[in-house]
């Protein structure tokens, strides 16, 4: 855009630079009272003519330029981080520029999309003009609906402007079935308990979609207590890196529901290592339906001239259904026990003041998330944990001693452990071929 400014106000100087002479501006000032109305006005399009031209003359120097300014969204680079910004300077992805508009004045604009194989990113702008931007309530995450299915949010991330009338999101959704032609931007408006739908409806164009980078099946397991960590595939794209795997299959969730040995996953703590160095993480999920416990994590894109690649399997962390009784005695001496290949250290058990209180010792990440304690047969619920004191030994590991506090005391004494959050370490790296 510069440069085009430069080329006009050069061309105005010398414009301005020319003199006419005298002679000439009386013979011309005497040819055009002698011409008719006609002539006249054909003149005025032959000068409309001469200005088109002139522009279109200026712009052909910067054409590039200019294809390039259309494509680029403005206004979201807060949102991007380094990789998006680069694709959003190359002007990657497609303009949609559609608006729909609600009747309290509230207006959503569509205005492009990132495609690939892992996502479809959606740069959108919600406009208040009453200033309220902030407090426009929508009833549900937006999703994208198409002929073969419907696609949610799966996060985004907003930036409001000063004037509070403005906010620009940038969303990720499932990248859309690839027969996808059309799909529907959806959204309900929710205002003092009134719902308005909206929607604004836009063609897919595949030729400006991006193609992935490295696509790859792993077919890796971690075995832990019996279980198995499976990582199944990689896809790598220009937005983003996306690992998939399991945990459980529909048949081994079966057979641990049966046995009363449910597992319900927290946390997978894997890193991804490109040529000796880590990727930033971008996210993870999880979810538990019919095909089993399933996940993926999300990083960033892999640099080019890729040449190692390796995943760092570190920790895995769950709650487990555990059903173990203990049995106690007062005034003991401290005694280990052994829950889920986690120790776990009986300290003391003691009774003061009609209760009874039970100190424990285990490794950081150990917690007891459903216990109680039998007194004399009755089981009595946990009232509450007090005091959390940590000790870091010479491995590096920390220990945490808290104490149970349950009302009541009794003759016989049992800790029945129903459930338990353990986690697993494992320091593990699995190669991903490249060829």
């Amino acid at each position: 855009m510069k440069k085009i400014e430069e080329l006009l106000r050069e061309g105005k100087m010398k414009f301005d630079e020319i003199e006419v002479p005298e002679e000439l501006e009386e013979r011309l000032r005497n040819s055009l009272n002698k011409c008719s109305s006609a002539r006249v006005k054909r003149k005025k399009w032959i000068k409309r003519i001469a200005a088109a031209c002139l522009v279109v003359f200026l712009i052909g120097y910067n054409l590039d330029t200019l294809a390039f300014y259309g494509k680029r969204l403005i206004g979201y680079e807060p949102l991007m981080n380094g990789n998006l910004k680069q694709l959003n300077e190359l002007g990657k992805g497609q303009a949609i520029g559609k608006s729909h508009t609600f009747k309290n004045g509230v207006t959503v604009t569509l205005d492009g999309i990132m495609l690939d194989e892992n996502q479809i990113l959606v740069f959108y702008t919600i406009k208040d003009p009453k200033g309220k931007a902030d407090a426009v309530h929508f009833r549900a995450p937006m999703r994208m609906k198409g002929l073969f299915g419907t696609y949610d949010m799966e996060s985004g991330q907003g930036e409001i402007n000063e004037e509070n009338t403005e906010i620009k999101w940038l969303a990720s959704f499932k990248s859309p079935f690839f027969l996808e032609q059309k799909l529907r931007f959806q959204f309900e408006l929710m205002e003092e308990n009134v719902e308005e739908k909206g929607e604004i409806v836009f063609k897919l164009d595949r030729n400006k979609a991006m193609r992935h980078t490295l696509k790859k099946t792993i077919n890796q397991s971690v075995k832990f207590g019996g279980r198995n960590i499976r990582f199944k595939s990689i896809l790598a794209s220009p937005t983003c890196t996306v690992i998939k795997g399991s945990i459980q299959n529909t048949i081994e969730l079966v057979k641990d529901h049966l046995k009363g040995e449910r597992l319900r996953f927290n946390h997978l703590d894997i890193k991804l290592i490109a040529n000796g160095k880590e990727l930033l993480s971008q996210g993870m999920g999880m979810r538990t339906d019919q095909k089993g416990i399933t996940f993926h994590h999300e990083f960033d894109p892999l640099p080019e001239n890729l040449q190692s690649l390796q995943i760092k399997v570190e920790s895995f962390s769950a709650d487990y259904d555990v059903n173990q009784k203990i049995h106690l005695q007062k005034d003991q001496e401290a005694q280990s026990v052994k829950v889920l290949d986690q120790n776990i250290i009986i300290n003391k058990v003691v009774e003061s003041n009609g209760a009874t209180d039970i100190t424990i010792t285990t490794k950081e990440g150990t917690v007891l998330t459903r216990v109680y304690l039998f007194i004399d047969g009755n089981k009595v619920e946990l009232e509450r944990t007090d005091g959390d004191s940590r000790e870091k030994l010479a491995d590096g590991s920390i220990l945490h001693t808290r104490t149970l506090h349950f009302p009541g005391t009794g003759k016989t004494y049992q800790l029945y452990i129903e459930r338990m959050t353990s986690i697993t370490s494992f320091n593990k790296r699995i190669d991903i071929p490249l060829h």
